[in-house]
């Protein structure tokens, strides 16, 4: 099994990189869900998220990241412990 690249996080320090839309970064910012999405097909541990807004572009497509979706995507990097923040507002109990 291959090590997944890093990048080095402010606050986490040296971990997993992972991608996510710009939204999804943003909600993170302002601490509130933006809804959280991936491919139920991809089984790594980090898979690419996407919120709702994209989810809803994206089903337009027919799952195509074509057109308004990818022109809206703005595929950012987060470290694996914010991707686990990010997901956590959409998730809470």
């Amino acid at each position: 099994m291959s090590a997944h690249p890093k990048v080095e996080c402010q606050q986490h320090g040296q971990q997993e990189t992972t991608f996510v839309c710009q939204h999804i970064v943003e909600g993170l910012r302002q601490k509130r869900s933006v809804g959280f999405f991936w491919s139920r097909e991809d089984d790594s541990p980090y898979p690419d998220a996407w919120c709702s807004e994209c989810e809803e572009r994206l089903s337009k497509t027919g799952g195509e990241w074509i057109g308004e979706a990818a022109d809206k995507l703005g595929a950012k990097i987060l470290c694996a412990k914010c991707y686990e923040l990010a997901k956590a507002l959409t998730f809470e109990d």
